[in-house]
């Protein structure tokens, strides 16, 4: 009561005192409040618990202090780094910025991934020579270049070229090893690859991001916009590429569909020879026949395949996930192998209704003092062209002969007329091949009948109706 008191009369008397003593004790008591906070939240060496989201991008500057010396631009090492955290002169592009000596060094600009950032709640910092600045917590970074070029996003962390822990807490960097700062990146690689715990996707229209990024008119893509509609009675899906981008249409593949019980989709540009199976809702997988084609050809790994998924997490998940590979594989060979086996059956079935339907040609001119001499120019044919097949009969199909002249002076050089041989093969069927039979002419007669040629292409036929 006696502070009220007090406070009350100082305010009568005097207002502007009285209102910096206000302040003061406002100021102070947020201080504590902050001090209290930051107390319940400081985490473990190692862990990011506590952290809802990245520090904001404003210019924020300190001396870092390393765990390892590195080396200098003015010469030598250094133990201590400038880092800034700001934006990129009249842009919101965020950046880090390192410089490793106090004037004349060009200092490392370090881009703001503001999606991986997002998702993981810690800032993260990428500089096309392959480092990663990852925030540790809020006055720490760890840096690492991963030796194999892995991708933070696309792949887990395995082994560094690189790794270095930067604070300004000199206390801190002296409890850091290099075996935890790598431990914590590389528990950062897996933490974005995991799988999703979301619920199912409702599937239909909607965002859907791909697993890869995908490609069109040379620009890549991680998202698509797919709606599904009906045009002229037909299925069919609008793929748009990102925000901007172009748009592809896929048709409804209703024989495929039934036969692999999946939904199948092609590019209604049929010669891209692009695909989508809609595994389940929200789910999708995409493919390119670079060979062939689907329905001749099995599913090969010299063939593209992406998955696209409503769910952003799960798809991420896919590239760290070797089992989800091989499953995802393992699937589309099945379907494809099926839809081939469903191709070559109907293809066979045309096929026999073919042989089943066809006949023999009936024969035309009959001369019957020639008609050894038609079967024995077939044979000789068939001994020439080593033929496997043997030749049961021969005869001719025309109604008359053709007589051939000299161009200059009408001589007669020879007559052909045209005709069949039919054949026994040796898978138990037979067959007749179109042919044209010849007698060259002496002066007097026409000598033996000869085969000129044949048109290429065996037709098939039932046995029974060469009789």
């Amino acid at each position: 009561m006696a502070a009220l008191i007090v406070a009350t009369t100082t305010l009568t008397v005097n207002n502007c005192n009285a209102q910096s003593f206000m302040e003061k004790a406002k100021a102070k008591a947020k201080a504590k409040l902050d001090a209290k906070a930051k107390a319940s939240t400081t985490t473990k060496q190692g862990t990011t618990a506590g952290i809802k989201k990245p520090v904001s991008a404003k210019s924020k500057k300190g001396t870092y202090h390393l765990l390892e010396a590195e080396r200098s631009p003015a010469g030598g090492t250094t133990k201590t780094l400038a880092i800034t955290v700001d934006k990129y002169p009249n842009t919101e592009e965020k950046i880090l910025v390192i410089t490793a000596c106090p004037k004349g060094c060009a200092p490392g600009v370090y881009k703001y991934k503001e999606e991986l950032s997002t998702e993981l709640g810690v800032n993260v910092y990428f500089i096309s020579a392959g480092i990663y600045v990852i925030q540790y917590d809020d006055n720490s970074y760890v840096s690492v270049m991963p030796s194999q070029k892995e991708v933070l996003g696309v792949m887990p962390f395995n082994k560094f070229a690189f790794t270095n822990f930067y604070s300004t807490d000199a206390l801190k960097v002296k409890g850091m090893t290099k075996v935890k700062a790598e431990a914590y990146a590389v528990k950062m690689s897996k933490k974005i690859l995991a799988p999703s715990t979301a619920a199912p996707s409702k599937g239909g229209n909607g965002l859907y991001h791909c697993a890869i990024q995908i490609s069109n008119a040379r620009k890549p893509y991680s998202k698509l916009q797919l709606t599904y509609t009906t045009k002229d009675s037909r299925k069919i899906i609008k793929m748009k590429y990102g925000d901007n981008g172009a748009t592809d249409t896929y048709e409804y593949m209703n024989e495929f569909s039934k036969v692999i019980g999946k939904d199948v989709y092609k590019n209604d540009l049929y010669h891209y020879q692009k695909y989508i199976f809609i595994d389940k809702p929200g789910v999708i997988y995409y493919t390119r026949y670079l060979v062939q084609d689907l329905g001749y050809a099995e599913w090969e790994d010299i063939n593209p395949l992406n998955m696209f998924a409503m769910d952003k997490q799960f798809a991420r998940s896919l590239r760290g996930d070797a089992n989800l590979q091989k499953e995802i594989t393992d699937k589309i060979i099945a379907w494809t192998k099926k839809i081939k086996e469903n191709t070559a059956k109907k293809d066979d079935n045309k096929i026999q209704d073919i042989i089943d339907k066809q006949r023999l040609q009936k024969e035309g001119l009959v001369d019957n003092s020639l008609k050894e001499q038609t079967l024995e120019a077939a044979k000789n044919w068939a001994t020439k062209w080593n033929w496997k097949e043997t030749i049961t009969n021969a005869y001719f199909t025309g109604t008359d002969w053709y007589i051939v002249r000299h161009k200059n002076s009408g001589v007669i050089l020879r007559r052909s007329i045209n005709g069949v041989m039919v054949l026994k093969r040796p898978d138990g069927m037979c067959s007749f091949h179109k042919c044209v039979y010849g007698q060259q002419y002496d002066g007097s007669k026409y000598n033996k009948v000869y085969t000129v040629g044949i048109t290429p292409g065996q037709l098939k036929l039932d046995c029974k109706y060469t009789k």
